[in-house]
């Protein structure tokens, strides 16, 4: 365990190293590749956008758990996006196709936690993760979309939280456990969104019960099976500003949201039936400079039926940090909080069990040249997976990204 965390710990020396001694990425060049020559700024004005992101994680278990060993998940993420009017078809039109890789160890698999460690573990393989197309309408007030679609890229999200590694940032555990259409399989899905104002909207959608094939995670299965059911949600909210930047009113969001699956096995009793949550998600900017730094907050609150699932609450914030030294303005610093809590039911159900699941992270990104990021991170797991037989868990490690 002691060279395991002097090996991390030198490698997330060298990258703070690094980070302090090269100039951050320009917004206008975000990629490690540049611009091609001119070629994508090209394809751009023909309506096609493109982004090929690659990341791995390197994260130990230094203490506590099931195990001290280091797992590195990776992800390859490609997306192409079309703009119908801009390719000269018709107008108001996008086409979008996520094309997603995994592979690597779980880090799981060492912490056993409820709330994962790594937000891009998953088992190895290559498929279309989304491909939808969305038509807007009425100067983009109203727009349909209809395809695979990650329900966590439009609902139950806040940007300020995006910075972080483990999985409850994206999502609670109490709609995760349900396994919705999210990373790292997704449904097909109809949504609807309406915008009667600039700072206000509704939105709602409906996916297939059962993402995928429950029998084989590897490449892409979309089939519709007689009891797959299907997860309605909708969501409400209130924004005003821009992320990230400067302006006369801060940034700021509130949304609340509700979900109904109509085919469900119950996490206690086995019964088949529906089931329902509710959540609601908030964050703002504290204050923003005229360079981007600024601090922000952002917290999480999602609750499920106690007599049907396992985790009945989930409760998480954090705050996000930009700028925190004025020579590195691009870098963030970020500390989050996530608790899921087992339900009565369940607890009645399973006597011994710890009532709730905490974690704490602490991480740091830093944009060492264009198109490349480094993050060390550190999580505390207190009860991993609320068995009173593991013990509290630390993961050490560091995430690296590459937009190219």
């Amino acid at each position: 365990m002691q060279r395991t965390t002097k090996l991390l710990a030198n490698t997330m020396t060298a990258a703070l190293c690094l980070g302090a001694n090269i100039a951050h990425a320009e917004d206008e060049n975000p990629w490690l590749l540049g611009s091609w020559g001119g070629q994508r700024a090209t394809l751009a004005e023909k309506g096609l956008s493109f982004e090929v992101v690659a990341t791995v994680d390197v994260l130990s278990d230094v203490a506590g758990g099931l195990h001290r060993r280091t797992a590195t998940p990776a992800a390859l993420d490609a997306v192409m996006t079309l703009d119908t009017g801009a390719a000269g078809l018709w107008q108001n039109g996008t086409l979008n196709v996520y094309l997603l890789g995994t592979a690597g160890a779980d880090t799981n698999d060492n912490v056993g936690a409820l709330q994962v460690a790594s937000n891009i573990e998953a088992p190895n393989t290559f498929k279309v993760y989304e491909a939808w197309y969305e038509q807007r309408f009425f100067e983009d007030k109203f727009s349909v979309l209809v395809g695979l679609h990650d329900l966590n890229s439009e609902f139950y999200v806040t940007d300020l939280s995006g910075m972080f590694i483990n999985s409850s940032f994206g999502n609670g555990q109490e709609i995760a456990q349900v396994g919705p259409s999210i990373f790292p399989t997704t449904a097909v899905a109809g949504r609807l969104r309406f915008a009667p104002t600039e700072n206000t909207y509704l939105m709602g959608a409906v996916y297939d019960g059962v993402p995928g094939d429950p029998n084989d995670p590897y490449g892409t299965h979309i089939q519709f099976n007689r009891g797959d059911g299907v997860l309605t949600i909708g969501e409400i909210g209130v924004t005003g500003g821009a992320v990230g930047t400067a302006g006369p009113e801060r940034y700021f969001k509130v949304a609340f949201g509700g979900w109904n699956q109509t085919q469900f096995d119950n996490m206690i009793t086995g019964a088949r039936g529906d089931n329902t949550g509710f959540y609601t998600v908030g964050e703002m900017d504290l204050w923003r400079g005229e360079d981007g730094r600024g601090l922000g907050i952002f917290g999480q609150l999602g609750f499920a039926q106690s007599d049907r699932t396992q985790t009945d609450f989930y409760g998480g914030g954090g705050l996000n940090w930009t700028g925190p030294f004025a020579s590195r303005p691009a870098d963030v610093f970020g500390v989050g909080y996530a608790q899921a809590r087992n339900g009565a039911d369940f607890l009645d159900a399973n006597p011994g069990f710890e009532n709730a699941e905490t974690v704490v992270e602490v991480t740091y990104q830093i944009p060492v040249m264009a198109g490349v990021m480094v993050q060390p991170d550190l999580q505390y797991f207190i009860n991993p997976g609320t068995d009173p037989t593991i013990d509290d868990a630390v993961v050490l490690g560091i995430r690296i990204q590459i937009a190219l």
